[in-house]
């Protein structure tokens, strides 16, 4: 973890005291257990039927030689190698491009938008890049245990918010399985993204400080929209951060008998960016998470993590996240901190 001179007093020393919430309240009278933000395949245009389709499964490929976990990991390297360049990555990026334009072109949909926008990005952002440097030769077998999680975590948000593409799957997914906060650790410490910016690709680095040991899901569905939420805040912050680096905390509300995991992600910012966000939102970031605003994407990101986390809660409206603690955002000097809360399994 980041020694103290680093990112983490942004959550410590009460730098963001009276901003985050000492806790939060759910207002579900059962739990939610993930299906939000979900549409129909059939809903898209056929275009974007035919790419989806074709992802998923060029993905069911890349997960069955990533995650043979107990075969030789150089041969494996050289089977995906091999694997890809019979199948090239630059035909699934050409054709992400342009995913759910067609659908949007026919009608103006928020919450499609909103779906298009978590198959284009989540675990893919990252993945497509690694899968082009294995491509290339410059991928070796340390890579593969990263592309298997982006692989399988992908899978599962494109079947969680496409129904109809694998629902066989996707009731598997609905069973209860408890899911430990370990499994957030395992593929978010010390993980190595690659990243796009205006002078090429980069290595973003995630440093995870673990506050919190139990469970956080009832379900791989429930968990894959944790993971919707924490992919978008994740990518966020790797897209922005000026030196590479993001901080996440994983900690639980209130300290005693805790009721919710408190997901918070930190990065530095350059000062291009800082005075953007000061001359659009003052002090009060929270509007970031209203949506429609961005300096580099569509704004959609940070609106789909109130989103989930309102369903999660049981809030009226998403917005009700902002003002009441659940999801928020401050700039604080050089370091930007988002930071949202999810409710934990009661024992």
């Amino acid at each position: 973890m980041e020694e103290r001179e680093g990112l983490s007093p942004i959550w410590d020393d009460g730098l963001l005291a009276g901003r985050m919430p000492a806790e939060v309240v759910n207002h579900r009278v059962d739990r939610f257990r993930g299906e939000a933000l979900t549409t129909r395949l059939s809903t898209l245009a056929p275009e974007d039927q035919r790419v989806a389709r074709g992802l998923y499964d060029w993905l069911y490929a890349i997960e069955a030689i990533a995650g043979a976990l107990g075969e030789d990991p150089a041969a494996r390297a050289q089977q995906l190698r091999s694997h890809l360049e019979a199948h090239p990555v630059g035909a699934q990026v050409r054709a992400m491009q342009g995913f759910g334009r067609a659908t949007a072109a026919r009608e103006a949909d928020g919450l499609l938008a909103k779906v298009a926008h978590d198959v284009r990005g989540g675990p893919l952002t990252g993945l497509l890049m690694m899968l082009q440097s294995v491509e290339a030769g410059r991928g070796g077998p340390e890579d593969l245990l990263q592309v298997h999680f982006r692989v399988r975590d992908h899978r599962k948000i494109m079947r969680g918010a496409l129904l109809e593409l694998d629902d066989a799957r996707r009731d598997r997914d609905r069973s209860l399985k408890r899911h430990d906060v370990q499994l957030l650790v395992e593929k978010w410490s010390g993980a190595r993204v690659p990243v796009a910016g205006e002078a090429g690709v980069r290595e973003g680095r995630v440093r995870l400080d673990q506050r919190f040991d139990g469970s956080v899901c009832e379900s791989c569905i429930e968990f894959t929209a944790l993971d919707r939420v924490l992919y978008n805040l994740i990518n966020n912050a790797l897209r922005h951060a000026r030196d590479g680096a993001v901080h996440v905390v994983l900690s639980a509300v209130p300290d005693e008998a805790p009721a919710s995991l408190r997901v918070g992600v930190a990065n530095r910012v350059g000062p291009t960016d800082a005075e953007a966000l000061r001359g659009r939102f003052g002090d009060d970031l929270g509007g970031l998470f209203v949506g429609g605003y961005s300096t580099t994407g569509s704004g959609l990101g940070l609106r789909i993590c109130a989103d989930m986390v309102g369903n999660a809660y049981g809030l009226d409206e998403p917005d009700d996240c902002v003002d009441e603690g659940y999801v928020g955002a401050a700039l604080l000097g050089e370091v930007f901190g988002a930071w949202f809360h999810w409710p934990l399994v009661a024992d």
